[in-house]
């Protein structure tokens, strides 16, 4: 049996090394890992044979479209007070805090460099920031309990080092 993802109610938090566990889940309207396959580079020859040709690496990013909270606990202020900072992020798109990541509903866990947001927007709405970060390798699939916020930070402060 299929478990398709539908999206309602998530867990995003983000990390800073030697930090505690952000939640943001609120401030978020979009939330989605987004893998963007490497180029294929061909090198031609003059010979018969013709070309040698690779793909290259894969890039993944934590892309977040979010309404724009510039208070002390907002995302849009923590992405800008951390600009270019690296941070572990453990996504849950399959539900809330209560929904442990297993085999048949996994979570995302991994380190990005946090992006400064816009400031401001369109007349008449809310204002919006949508930032793309960087992942620093893939991000791993999780299929067991998300680790605790200082486990998570100790593994940052050994990539970042």
């Amino acid at each position: 049996m299929t478990t398709p993802l539908f999206m309602r109610d998530v867990t995003l938090t983000l990390t800073l090394v030697g930090g505690t566990a952000e939640s943001f889940e609120c401030d978020a309207h979009l939330c989605e890992v987004v893998a963007e396959a490497g180029d294929e580079v061909t090198y031609q020859t003059l010979c018969a044979e013709g070309s040698f040709s690779e793909i290259g690496r894969s890039s993944y990013a934590l892309h977040v479209v979010a309404a724009q909270d510039w208070s002390s606990t907002g995302l849009a202020r923590f992405l800008w007070e951390n600009e270019l900072a690296l941070a572990t992020f453990a996504y849950q798109a399959h539900g809330d805090a209560t929904v442990v990541p297993s085999d048949t509903v996994p979570g995302m866990t991994g380190t990005i460099r946090l992006v400064a947001p816009n400031y401001g927007g369109e007349a008449e709405t809310y204002a919006e920031l949508d930032v793309t970060m960087p992942c620093t390798a893939k991000p791993t699939i999780a299929v067991a309990a998300f680790p605790a916020a200082a486990a998570a930070a100790d593994e940052l402060a050994t990539a970042a080092a």
